[in-house]
């Protein structure tokens, strides 16, 4: 295992609890987590655009667009709800076991995805290891929301 890209993974996981860390206090500051949404959103886009424009990478082609398959259009709008979601819960559940029960759902449709080879995601089989590995998670989570 390459240990560059797992360090870089589990420094996502601290970007992603400091991220809703602050936009749950956003919401909360605002009395709207759809507001609190909204902004960070909004500051997204503006980041990815002058990103985008920064790398000045051409454009794809019209075949090219032509050829993504069509739900692959919508995961801003599973980012979205993804985003909401955290800022109305945060508040309720705490960190850990908000981000407990999202790496459970994570890691349990991931083992889905990956046996079947759902969007686009390269087969590999949900054997007893994995099967076990979940329901360890499980079991974790569990015991993060309980204590």
């Amino acid at each position: 295992m390459n240990i560059l890209p797992s360090v870089l993974a589990v420094l996502c996981g601290v970007i992603l609890t400091t991220q809703v860390g602050m936009n749950s206090t956003l919401g909360r500051s605002l009395d709207s987590p759809f507001m609190a949404a909204g902004i960070n959103l909004a500051l997204a886009v503006v980041l990815t655009t002058f990103t985008v424009v920064l790398l000045a990478r051409p454009w794809p082609s019209a075949a090219t667009l032509q050829d993504v398959p069509w739900w692959a259009w919508f995961g801003g709008v599973l980012g979205a709800a993804y985003l909401t979601g955290n800022i109305q819960l945060a508040p309720t559940l705490g960190a850990a076991t908000l981000v407990g029960c999202i790496v459970t759902g994570q890691l349990l449709f991931a083992v889905l995805a990956d046996h079947f080879g759902w969007l686009g995601f390269e087969q590999h089989s949900a054997h007893s290891a994995r099967i076990a590995g979940c329901a360890l998670i499980v079991g974790g989570a569990l015991l993060i929301a309980k204590y």
